[in-house]
């Protein structure tokens, strides 16, 4: 009976032995797989940003560069000589500085411009040497002669 008794034993310590490896494996395999997810979702994440600036500067040759180029200058609120207005580039992008000095990041579209600042976010259209506000006013390039 002691040595049946001592055999189970020893099948016991095998299986709990098994079980133990069996589960270290498990966990370990677990662990690369944790450790691994981050650096999938980081490297995933890095293409998306890698893609999106690259549409943008496509984009921007395509549409923007050029146009953006061409807003920066003196423009004239509703062609008034002692109104003038500035369109400047900066390290953030277009900024814009009405006739009392009041500056306001631009985001430029295709023809569509929003300064940022000003009445929460007024919209306007670019057109040719002109951008019509939603607010009625109107900045030109050229003064009028009076």
């Amino acid at each position: 009976m002691f040595e049946t008794s001592k055999a189970l034993c020893d099948l016991k310590g095998e299986a709990i032995t098994m079980k133990s490896k069996s589960f270290l494996w498990f966990i370990t395999g677990l662990m690369a797989v944790i450790l691994t997810i981050p650096r999938t979702a980081s490297a995933q994440e890095e293409r998306r940003y890698e893609k999106r600036e690259d549409s943008r500067e496509r984009e921007g040759e395509r549409y923007g560069k050029d146009d953006r180029t061409r807003l920066e200058g003196t423009w004239y609120l509703n062609g008034e000589r002692d109104k003038p207005c500035e369109i400047v580039s900066t390290r953030g992008g277009l900024e814009a500085r009405n006739e009392r000095g009041d500056s306001s990041l631009l985001v430029y579209d295709r023809g569509s411009i929003r300064a940022r600042d000003w009445e929460g976010g007024l919209r306007g259209q670019v057109r040719g040497d002109r951008i019509e506000w939603a607010n009625g006013t109107s900045w030109t390039r050229v003064a009028s002669r009076h």
